[in-house]
């Protein structure tokens, strides 16, 4: 009952404009990424404030939240499972057990980006013995679940740990989506907000390699001196 009342709090603040406006950001459309999603039209500070008010459902009834059809229940859900792991460092395990086992229904970019960081850095930075768990959900032939791996290193870096970034951006180097290239140019330029000089030695490694999206992420904060530079290799 208490998924049905959250979902019907969800939909009472679905705004159709919102949702044909958003759609096209997450492809939620015939032939794209997202093609087998459903919009209400939810906006994200809507959605964090249901969750915080729900955030003490149980575990299985934000699982089963997370298997909703609609993109806002999801995400409601994984800001429940965010709030969670947080606040009981008893269950973070079982938390990050649940995420990985449901990471088939965290499929969409914006899905991925609130909650890696938050649930899967968050542990594997306490736990440097599960560092494994980013390289296993690399090799896998997922999308979403290769994301997640290269996202929850923007946890790692804001502590300054480095080493699974530079990794993962190696291997993404000849990876063939889009989406992956952004999110791996995307944590280059966060480890060069920490360390410009990690940055500097990865580009100039790779940079004559790197696809050409995943280079301008990386390289967006850079002078235009630099910018020019390794856009020019």
């Amino acid at each position: 009952m208490i998924t049905k009342e959250i979902i019907t709090k969800i939909k009472s603040n679905a705004d159709d404009k919102f949702a044909k406006w958003v759609s096209p950001i997450l492809q939620v459309s015939e032939g794209g990424y997202g093609e087998s999603d459903k919009l209400y039209g939810v906006r994200t500070p809507i959605l964090r404030k249901i969750a915080k008010e729900y955030k003490n459902i149980t575990l299985s009834e934000a699982e089963k939240l997370l298997h909703n059809e609609y993109h806002e229940a999801r995400m409601t859900a994984l800001f429940i499972l965010i709030h969670k792991y947080r606040e009981n460092k008893q269950e973070r395990e079982l938390i990050v057990k649940t995420y990985v086992a449901n990471a088939d229904y965290i499929n969409n970019w914006d899905l991925v980006d609130i909650s890696a960081p938050n649930i899967i850095g968050n542990y594997v930075y306490d736990n440097k013995d599960e560092l494994h768990l980013l390289y296993d959900l690399s090799e896998l032939n997922h999308l979403w679940k290769q994301r997640i791996a290269v996202v929850s290193t923007q946890y790692l870096i804001k502590q300054g740990f480095y080493e699974p970034t530079i990794k993962l951006a190696e291997k993404y180097i000849n990876h063939p989506h889009h989406l992956i290239h952004k999110a791996t140019g995307w944590m280059l330029r966060e480890l060069g907000k920490k360390d410009i000089e990690e940055l500097y030695s990865f580009l100039d490694k790779y940079a004559n390699k790197m696809p050409r999206v995943m280079l301008r992420y990386s390289i967006e904060r850079l002078t235009d001196t630099k910018r020019k530079y390794y856009m020019s290799l």
